[in-house]
Parts: C-alpha cells; sequence; structure tokens
C-alpha cells in the first residue's frame, strides 16, 4: 500500500486517521509546550498563555476560543465541510486537558519546542490529509483567502503564527520564550510540509531537443520515467524541436540529466521543483 492509498482510503480509516491526528495535537499542547510556556501561534498559542493567567485547561481554551470561528465557518460553508473540523477540535482539546494530569513528557525548553513542534506539525498534516482543519489560524486564513484570494495562505499563517509567537516572550517576561515558539513554530511547519508533500520531492523536467524521439525513449525504457513530446519551433533559427516534459523523482534526476546529454550534448534542459503531481507513480487524487 502507497503512503496516498492509506489516506485515501475508506471514510471509516479517513475518521480514524483523523482522531489520531487531533489526539497528537492535543498531546504537543499538554505534555510538550504549555508546561513549558511554549506558544507556537494559532489558537493553541493563545490558550497556553490564557492558561497562564486563568484556571481553566489549554484544551478547553482551545475549544472556546474556536467557537465563534466555527460559527462563522459554518455561516459561510455549511455543516458538512465543517464536521471534520468540529471534530478534530473537541478531540484535540479534550486531550490537551486530559494530558495535565501527567508529568510532562519534557522538562527542557529546547527538547519541549522540537518534539512538541513535531507533534503538533504531525497532528495537524494528518487532519488536514483527511480533508479537515484544527481550526483557529486555517479557518481565519481561509476567510480572509475568500476576500482577497490573491493572498497566500502559507504567508498568511506564518505571519499570524509568528506574531502570536513574539507575543509569547511579551506575556511571559522572557524572551527566550518567544525563541523557542518560533522554534516550535519552524519544527511544526517543516512536519506539516514532509508530510504532505515530502513523499512528492519530485523534479520537472523540460527538454528541448532535436533528438526526441531517442531521448523520450530512453527516458520511457532505460530510466523507467513517462514522459511526453511536443512539437516546437525555436525563436532564434524557427527550426523545428522536441518539446519533451517529464516527471520524476529526485533521486532520479542525475541519471537521467546524464543519459539525456549523452544522446544530445546540445540540448536544453529546465529542471524545477514540483509541488504536486498527480497521477501513475505519485499522488493519487481525492
Amino acid at each position: 500500500m502507497t503512503f496516498d492509498a492509506f489516506f485515501n482510503g475508506s471514510a471509516a480509516r479517513r475518521f480514524l486517521i483523523l482522531c489520531l491526528g487531533a489526539v497528537l495535537y492535543g498531546v504537543s499542547l499538554g505534555l510538550f509546550l504549555a508546561p513549558n510556556s511554549i506558544a507556537p501561534g494559532g489558537v493553541g498559542g493563545i490558550s497556553i498563555m490564557l492558561n497562564s493567567v486563568f484556571p481553566l485547561g489549554v484544551g478547553s481554551f482551545t475549544m472556546l476560543l474556536n467557537l465563534p470561528l466555527l460559527i462563522i465557518a459554518v455561516l459561510k460553508w455549511g455543516w458538512r465541510f465543517i464536521f471534520g473540523t468540529i471534530t478534530a477540535i473537541i478531540i484535540a482539546g479534550l486531550t490537551a486537558d486530559a494530558s495535565a494530569f501527567f508529568e510532562p513528557a519534557a522538562n527542557e525548553p529546547m527538547l519541549a519546542a522540537v518534539f512538541g513542534g513535531a507533534f503538533l506539525g504531525t497532528g495537524c498534516a494528518l487532519v488536514f490529509r483527511c480533508g479537515s482543519t484544527t481550526g483557529g489560524t486555517d479557518i481565519v486564513t481561509k476567510l480572509i483567502t475568500a476576500k482577497r484570494p490573491h493572498l497566500k495562505i502559507g504567508t498568511l499563517i506564518l505571519i499570524i503564527d509568528g506574531v502570536i509567537s513574539i507575543l509569547a516572550g511579551i506575556v511571559f517576561k522572557n524572551i527566550e520564550n518567544a525563541l523557542y515558539s518560533l522554534i516550535a513554530l519552524a519544527v511544526c511547519s517543516k512536519v506539516i510540509d514532509f508530510i504532505l508533500y515530502g513523499t512528492d520531492s519530485a523534479r520537472l523536467l523540460i527538454i528541448i531537443t532535436e533528438k526526441g524521439t531517442e531521448i523520450a525513449d530512453g527516458l520511457l525504457h532505460t530510466i523507467d520515467v513517462g514522459c511526453t513530446a511536443l512539437d516546437g519551433v525555436s525563436g532564434y533559427k524557427q527550426d523545428n524541436k522536441k518539446i519533451i516534459l517529464c516527471a520524476m523523482k529526485r533521486q532520479t534526476v542525475p541519471a537521467a540529466q546524464k543519459f539525456i546529454f549523452k544522446t544530445d550534448s546540445h540540448a536544453f534542459m529546465l529542471v524545477t521543483a514540483a509541488n504536486e503531481i498527480y497521477g501513475q507513480g505519485f499522488k493519487t487524487a481525492e
């Protein structure tokens, strides 16, 4: 079973994965981040700051703060869209509160920031892969981009969460808390990217050559990757060229480059990163 097939299974399996992601999210808050006053952005970060002032659990604050956002989201997109998000928020909140009855998993701030960020990112990514969100910043950015579609979601999340992480240093009156919060945020972001896009670690090759048939045949049968050949005309000499498009795993690129230049030393080739690739050998469309 491939990584993507695992996430594209039955509705029951996807629901269980969503629940697991929510539990990991709650554990990261309750056992790693909150005990060390680390607030890596989002509603979870605000909840950790409020928990240091008011006698209410981090998970309870998380659910309360998400409530008005969920009401807006329901009015905007309907219950069907938001069901998974509500489930994730409730499970994560209850898990975070339950974690308070146990000893912290790490008492050293750096370890708490790294592993807390990793658990947080894993939890978020699992929920995302199931088509839901963990609420908070995700809902806010979706509402903003609905009005301002030209804004990038990743940039908005980074700005909002970064500001919250810096506020943590002010609330806890310790600049180190802000720095640890930013570290946790960075780790969380990297883990999310790895789980969501890491298996797609791929490159897109665009090859312009006069030996299109030989190169296409070699890519298919020697390198064992698919490709598409298009007809083209050079802008300078107006002579006929073949344009070959080929997506492949990153580790396959060196062998492909070696073969291409061995076949046509004058070939013009572009190699660019491909964030997401759908189709045989890559991700499957949900």
